[in-house]
Parts: C-alpha cells; structure tokens; sequence
C-alpha cells in the first residue's frame, strides 16, 4: 500500500469507453488504487487515468503495485453517475451563456466603492437633468441662477427665454406734454438687467391713476413700441442699460400718477 498522495478532497474521473463523468473522493481510489468499475457501461478503469483536482504526485511504486494487484475483485464500482456531464447530454444554458458565451463578466461583480461611485454619479445625472429641463423656470431665482448658467456653459439654452422681470430696475421715467404733436405726453426713461445673465427684452405696462388711486387708463407695449434704436432686438446684456420713449394720449387733468411694471 501506499501513503496519501494528497488528492484533492472530491475529485471528478472521466470513464474511458463511455466518457461518463463520476465525482469520487481520496478514500475511494486508495481502496482498489483507483481502479473503478463503470456503472453506465461496466467497463473496468483508472480512475486516476482522467483525474481532475489532483494537487499530489503519485508514489514512484504505484504502477507496478497497479500490475501486481489489478483484478476484477479489487475494482470499486461507481454508479454516481452525472447525468448533465455526458458529452452527448443537451446543456441548458442561460440567456446570458448564450448571448455572450460561459466566461460572464456580470456588472454586479463591482465593489462597494464602484457602487457608491455609480449611485453618485447618477445621483448628479439626475439633479442635472432635473435643472436642465426647468431652466427656464428657475432662472428666475436668484437662489438657483448661477446653477443654471453654468448649466448653459455645457448645453445649448435660448437667451431669448429667460427672464427675470424681479432683477429689471426701472432708473429713471419722465412724463410730460409732447412737445410737437396736440393732447398727447411724451415718456421717456431708462432701466437696467441687474441678472447676471441675457435675458428676453420685457414688455413695459404703463398706468394712470387720479387722485385716490383709480385706474384711469393703462396699456403693455412691446419693445419694438419702446426702444429708441434696435427696435428689433430681442435681449437685453446682463448689466446693459436700455433707453426707452413712448408717446400716449393725454388722458387729461386726473392723471396724477403713473406706474410702470415690466412683463
């Protein structure tokens, strides 16, 4: 007999007639020295012949005690046949195995870093998009503006759609008898774009009032009914300044008060 050759702990033998596989254990080769009896087609085998996770040499005296000893009664019979390995068997296999072969490389492999990493950028994907699609809508707080302007640094925006009436500042208006044309004034004035950014020229709404605060007259002019020079320009430059003249009917003595709105 001989000591242990340190087999692997379960080990798999291929039959050499039929190509049965069987899984056998180290206890079980050194009872007959590895000589197995098919259970499939009865053939007579070595098993350590086709031996798969065999970690050990053999003895140097294996094979003479091989042929001193080999006998039918000496053979260990196995019958843990594994249906699924026979060469002729029909493998299932998966819709990953089939598409992109055995080898798998699943994504789900990736570490506890990588995932982090991966929600944290879809995380700001998400919050990107989120801006994105409502620039138009928070460009008019100043709480959110220079997120969307960097925003618009990367990706196409129209200047001609943001607007931020809150950061037009009226600087100056004068209303006065027109000076060539009968019963009508003449106003005149100045504003600024204190937005830190371009924005759509606004349209100017004009009211009259009397004595006590009643609405007496009013009416929205486009900038093309305002604008001294330009008149089809369509923005106005962050920190720009824009001269604008209107000329109106002079609604009479009870106009006290005017009041200008941007829209």
């Amino acid at each position: 007999m001989y000591k242990s050759t340190h087999l692997g702990e379960i080990m798999e033998t291929t039959c050499s007639q039929c190509k049965s596989r069987y899984r056998l254990t180290e206890k079980q080769l050194q009872q007959a020295y590895g000589k197995v009896r098919c259970g499939e087609c009865g053939c007579v085998f070595n098993a350590l012949h086709g031996l798969k996770n065999y970690e050990g040499e053999l003895p140097p005296d294996y094979y003479e005690q091989l042929e001193d000893d080999f006998s039918e009664e000496q053979t260990l019979p196995v019958t843990d046949f594994d249906e699924s390995a026979r060469p002729d068997a029909p493998q299932e296999l998966s819709l990953h195995e089939a598409m992109y072969g055995s080898e798998r490389r699943s994504f789900f492999s990736i570490g506890p870093l990588g995932w982090f990493i991966g929600i944290l950028l879809l995380v700001a994907l998400g919050i990107a998009q989120s801006v994105y699609y409502q620039r138009y809508q928070l460009i008019e707080d100043p709480r959110y503006q220079q997120q969307v302007i960097n925003l618009c640094q990367l990706l196409p925006c129209a200047e001609t759609a943001f607007a931020s009436t809150e950061q037009l500042r009226l600087l100056e208006r004068n209303v006065f008898t027109h000076p060539v044309a009968n019963d009508a004034l003449m106003v005149t004035g100045s504003f600024a774009n204190q937005a830190p950014f371009a924005q759509k020229m606004p349209d100017m709404l004009i009211s009259l009032f009397d004595v006590q605060g009643k609405l007496i007259a009013n009416r929205l002019f486009k900038p093309a009914e305002y604008l001294l020079e330009d008149k089809n320009r369509g923005v106005v430059e962050a920190g720009n300044i824009v001269q604008f003249r209107i000329e109106i009917v002079d609604p009479g003595t009870d106009a006290l008060t005017y009041e200008f709105e941007f829209y």
